[in-house]
């Protein structure tokens, strides 16, 4: 007790806060240690997919990444197990987060466009119908599966499957843009003046176009009896 007594006090103190830290530096140095050999399974692209495409054991496999400690949104259900849809194109390699897939309950529904733009499998098309002069876009971002001479099919939300047939059903013209949906606006449904005043910048109206008739050919003069 002596001898403990003639040690100082301050000698003590830098004692103690020696132990503390080098007790918080190997805790780091584990903690740091064990992050380097923890993992995660995600699932990655083997080879390359179209938008549209399933995933299945074809295309996509699990594979063990390094834990970071951050939160990242890989999409962590089971790919074989459950039929999901490839919302955009990915190349071989591509970690699979949720915003990568379509959403699960689609339908496919078989539309017939008029003039629409070339469109071919995995391409992501706008669609407008025009009713009583009006136009509305009424589908937005959807992925064509195929296509037959004018009539495409595309995915939209199985909820969505009863209004589609509807409009199929009573020939509401439909039109189609090849899009990726971003800037499009959301409008209200257009007429032909709603339209010219946007694509002319509000300069122009439908009253303010006159339409000149096309000339009529003179008639010819029947010949007389003699």
């Amino acid at each position: 007790m002596r001898t403990l007594s003639r040690i100082p006090r301050n000698a003590l103190l830098a004692a103690a806060a020696l132990l503390v830290f080098v007790a918080v530096a190997v805790a780091v140095d584990l903690q740091i240690l064990f992050q380097a050999h923890s993992t995660q399974t995600v699932w990655a692209v083997t080879k390359s997919v179209n938008a549209g495409d399933e995933l299945t054991s074809d295309n996509v496999r699990r594979v063990q990444i390094p834990q970071t400690g951050n939160t990242w949104d890989f999409y962590t259900g089971n790919l074989l197990q459950s039929s999901r849809r490839a919302e955009h194109a990915m190349n071989a390699g591509t970690m699979i987060f949720q915003t990568d897939l379509l959403p699960q309950d689609l339908s496919l529904v078989t539309l017939s466009l008029k003039t629409p733009p070339p469109l071919t499998h995995g391409d992501s098309v706008d669609v407008y119908a025009n009713v009583n002069g009006r136009t509305l876009i009424v589908g937005r971002n959807l992925v064509v599966d195929s296509t037959n001479g004018g009539n495409y099919s595309v995915w939209v939300p199985a909820g969505d499957e009863p209004a589609w047939i509807t409009l199929q059903a009573n020939n509401v013209a439909l039109f189609a843009a090849l899009s990726s949906g971003v800037g499009v606006p959301d409008t209200e449904a257009q007429n032909i003046s709603d339209a010219l005043n946007t694509l002319s910048g509000g300069s122009a109206s439908a009253g303010s176009i006159a339409v000149s008739p096309s000339p009529s050919a003179s008639p010819t003069p029947s010949p007389r009896k003699t």
